[in-house]
């Protein structure tokens, strides 16, 4: 009779081991994708190549406690000398737009954060004061635009989408870069960090962006003008592999992300800045014109139209060579939101 006890206990054990396994968290699982297509019908320019990270979790919803919701983040900044650059790029750079054109820019000097603004930091905000998102409000689109494995297509307005979960079944940890958030949000969260640390944060400038970006330097990267050695400096499309997804123009390089990295994951330029080209996309807060006229030297209104064009810099973790320049240029409207896109800050004050 004893025996059998004992059988009966070490079935139970084992049946509840097997049970643990099964319903464990797994790992972070990167997986692939192909093109992303243009939403032209609303004045977006999304880039030609989309991605996603695939994960069983179910989103971020690790929210601050209530000590944590008193304390603001405060970002880390490198300090940008002043001086003066040739904005845009030479005619015989590869990848170079019609809207790069040279021009002498002069900048004063100012305080760039390190790295983009991260999921943590963002949520401190959202814990704070409850703000909805636009991809949470559904404004003018469903959710954010965003990641399926559907090989018809795969980059579409997803309404499950938003900033805790930009891509489906994926969790964005801590360190990650927000994304999914649109200019509106980047301004709502702007004038909650400059109400509870005193400081004044803004979003850069285009000129800016760019100054900061190149570093001094004159060629497409801020590491030379070989963009076969991206994946030293930068998360962008390349050789990693994930199942049967690839990108369809990749760098001929391994970066050892399928899609986005953790902030500081890769050499910053000279400037002490990580990720100024690759991981996210990132918001400046200049109008973009395919003509330079100045407006890349100022700020647009803090509550623009619907319909008026921001500019957008950098490249993300899925964009090819051509995206990966420090002269590249994209924008969008003041609810775009996309699942590669995020934003750094300048501390004027």
């Amino acid at each position: 009779m004893r025996a059998t006890q004992v059988r009966y206990c070490l079935i139970l054990i084992v049946l509840c081991l097997v049970s643990a396994k099964a319903t464990a968290k797994p790992k972070i699982a990167l997986a692939g994708t192909q093109s992303i297509s243009a939403v032209a019908k609303k004045n977006i320019q999304n880039d030609s190549q989309g991605g996603a990270f695939k994960s069983g979790n179910r989103g971020f919803n690790s929210l601050p406690s209530m000590a944590q919701k008193n304390s603001a983040i405060i970002p880390a900044v490198a300090t940008i000398p002043s001086g003066c650059f040739q904005m845009g790029s030479p005619e015989s750079e590869t990848g170079r737009g019609a809207d790069e054109v040279l021009h002498r820019i002069c900048i004063k000097g100012f305080k760039l954060a390190k790295y983009e603004v991260t999921v943590e930091e963002f949520s401190q905000f959202i814990g704070a004061t409850g703000y909805v998102t636009d991809a949470e409000n559904n404004t003018f689109e469903q959710g954010c635009w965003s990641f399926e494995k559907n090989p018809e297509k795969p980059w579409d307005w997803r309404s499950w989408a938003s900033w805790r979960l930009p891509i489906q079944d994926a969790y964005p940890l801590k360190d990650y870069p927000v994304t999914c958030v649109s200019y509106n949000d980047v301004m709502a969260f702007i004038e909650w960090l400059n109400k509870e640390t005193g400081h004044e944060y803004r979003l850069p400038t285009e000129a800016e962006w760019e100054y900061a970006a190149r570093a001094g330097t004159t060629t497409a990267h801020y590491w030379g003008n070989n963009s076969d050695i991206a994946c030293g400096y930068a998360n962008v499309a390349d050789n990693t592999l994930s199942g049967a997804f690839k990108w369809p123009v990749p760098h001929p390089c391994v970066d050892g992300h399928f899609f986005t990295s953790t902030v500081k994951s890769y050499s910053a330029n000279s400037f002490l800045l990580h990720d100024m080209l690759g991981n996210a996309w990132e918001w400046v807060c200049s109008k973009y014109e395919d003509k330079y006229t100045g407006n890349e030297e100022k700020c647009i209104e803090p509550k623009p139209d619907n319909e008026s064009l921001i500019s957008i810099r950098g490249g993300g973790w899925n964009a090819d060579a051509s995206r990966v320049r420090a002269a590249h240029r994209n924008w969008g409207v003041s609810w775009s939101r996309q699942a590669n896109l995020g934003f750094r800050l300048v501390r004027a004050r």
